[in-house]
């Protein structure tokens, strides 16, 4: 159909180019029509325009029970020139921001809306002020929302740290915050007990350091937490190698003991600005003597007094033989 009206307009040309008072003809004929659109343009008229909707800041705690309206129309009084121009050059959009639209809550969910007459202002910048605003439509423009299914989950750290070799951690990791509610279909929800961070990558490290990390969030989840604080806490350390003599205790009257070694040896770590405290004796070394039987030819080596930021490397040995005498 399309090639035949080709060569129909083909042929015309053809002809008119032919036959001079066909040409003169057609000529008038496209000076007539061209003032008759001129002046139809020039003419106020009256009509609907679409206008397209972009929203914004939708709950990640909801869900959209029936997909949101694409436009709304509007009914306008102005000259064709302006209609025409709006048709063919206007690519503006209609921002709705859900935070600062209204709200009304309903069963399972909530609702928000927007009465549309309080858009003219932003309506009229898209279309031209040489536009009368007539009517817009719909008056009340609504979102209905249903609740997704929530739940709390611990944040999991996926790191890889390395230290310098005299430092170590002063606390345990910190994340901040620890975790996280998240929202989404229950039987997903059901699956998930935890979330993973983006990979944490810090070699050599030496001094203490705080991160920003994103999470990775799973598709068809959505959480408002979108990054999470890592507080790493260093310090120096030294290590030092300390004989103890090992005590004896429950030791059944009438008997004595002897040890085999009588003394062990200790390696401990210590903060830097807690040197002073491994030069003193406060560790406790014992074996307990209630625990021989026949079956035992050594005894276990336990320590008491241990401060909790002194860390024990080795007891060397941590088993000692012993010899029972009776008096």
């Amino acid at each position: 159909m399309i090639e035949s009206l080709k060569n129909r307009i083909s042929i015309f040309f053809k002809l008119a180019s032919n036959n001079k008072k066909l040409s003169t003809y057609f000529l008038f004929l496209i000076i007539s029509f061209s003032f008759w659109f001129l002046s139809m343009l020039s003419k106020q008229h009256e009509t609907t325009l679409k206008i397209p909707l972009i929203y914004s800041n939708f709950p990640d705690d909801k869900l959209v029970s029936i997909p949101a309206a694409d436009f709304v129309e509007v009914r306008v009084k102005a000259p064709g020139f302006s209609i025409l121009f709006y048709n063919l050059f206007s690519f503006s959009k209609l921002s709705l921001d859900i935070d600062k639209a209204n709200t009304k809550p309903n069963k399972g969910g909530s609702e928000v809306f927007w009465i549309m007459n309080s858009k003219r202002k932003p309506i009229v910048e898209i279309i031209s002020s040489s536009m009368e605003l007539i009517d817009i439509s719909p008056e009340r423009l609504v979102i209905s929302f249903r609740n997704k299914a929530r739940k709390k989950v611990a944040i999991k750290l996926n790191q890889t740290i390395s230290l310098q070799s005299d430092i170590w951690f002063a606390n345990p990791i910190i994340l901040v915050p620890d975790s996280v509610i998240i929202y989404g279909e229950k039987k997903q929800l059901d699956t998930i007990d935890f979330i993973d961070t983006k990979e944490l990558l810090l070699t050599d490290l030496s001094e203490s350091n705080n991160s920003n990390l994103s999470l990775s969030i799973p598709e068809e989840v959505q959480c408002k937490i979108k990054n999470i604080e890592v507080i790493i806490t260093l310090e120096s350390f030294v290590e030092q190698l300390i004989e103890y003599n090992v005590q004896v205790v429950n030791l059944k009257k009438g008997y004595t003991i002897k040890l085999f070694p009588q003394k062990v040896q200790v390696t401990l770590r210590a903060p830097k600005n807690k040197y002073s405290m491994l030069q003193t004796d406060f560790l406790t070394l014992k074996v307990d003597a209630s625990l021989i039987s026949a079956e035992n030819s050594s005894l276990d080596v336990e320590i008491e007094n241990l401060p909790s930021f002194i860390q024990l490397q080795r007891v060397y040995p941590s088993r000692v033989e012993f010899l029972m005498i009776k008096k």
